[in-house]
């Protein structure tokens, strides 16, 4: 977009910037495009937009642009684009609400099989207040494989020859154990909310 183009935004474009901005508490209109999240971003080569690009789609109400996009599934949370924020902006708390708004409307995530992931990744630790790496990618090929994304028959043999080694250094446990703090992780989780596809 040049510097000289004006933007228009209508009252449905205005209003979800508007509650994105209510619900999060983050202060989105106080974005000047400085660059300095996606300058910072470890990951940013990889994105379909880039950090800055995001806030300023969120400021111009691009709510269907946003929602097919990969970027929210790559971010690696680490939130070097908050810290580097002169305004104190959290991008990477507004990339989070933008992945949930995604499973929340039940549309199909950009990157499936990290959303995937996410989800059982979740799932599990819900269950047992700890992740079993044997249940975790169990489940998480199965679900892949029922949607459509089988692995390859190189990928399979890799995490098998892994399993094994794994196994025989006594590092891999073939059923789950249950923390005792499990309650109060689905506390924590609860109150955060879930990230992952539904479908």
């Amino acid at each position: 977009m040049s510097s000289a183009e004006t933007v228009t935004l209508e009252g449905l474009e205005r209003s979800w910037a508007q509650a994105i901005a209510r619900e999060t508490g983050i202060r989105i209109a106080s974005c000047y495009q400085c660059l300095r999240c996606s300058n910072s971003c470890p990951v940013s080569t990889f994105m379909d937009f880039k950090p800055h690009q995001v806030v300023r789609l969120v400021q111009l109400g691009r709510r269907e642009t946003l929602m097919s996009a990969s970027t929210f599934w790559i971010c690696l949370s680490c939130e070097m684009c908050t810290t580097y924020c002169p305004n104190e902006i959290d991008v990477a708390g507004l990339m989070n609400h933008l992945k949930n708004a995604v499973v929340s409307s039940r549309k199909r995530p950009a990157e499936y099989e990290i959303a995937a992931f996410q989800e059982v990744f979740i799932d599990v630790l819900k269950r047992h207040g700890r992740i079993n790496d044997l249940q975790l990618m169990q489940r998480f090929m199965l679900k892949t494989f029922l949607h459509g994304h089988p692995p390859g028959i190189k990928a399979l043999q890799k995490d098998l020859a892994l399993a094994v080694e794994l196994y025989r250094r006594d590092r891999l446990r073939l059923l789950p154990e249950h923390s005792r703090g499990a309650p109060e992780v689905r506390r924590i989780l609860g109150h955060f909310g879930r990230k992952g596809v539904s479908s």
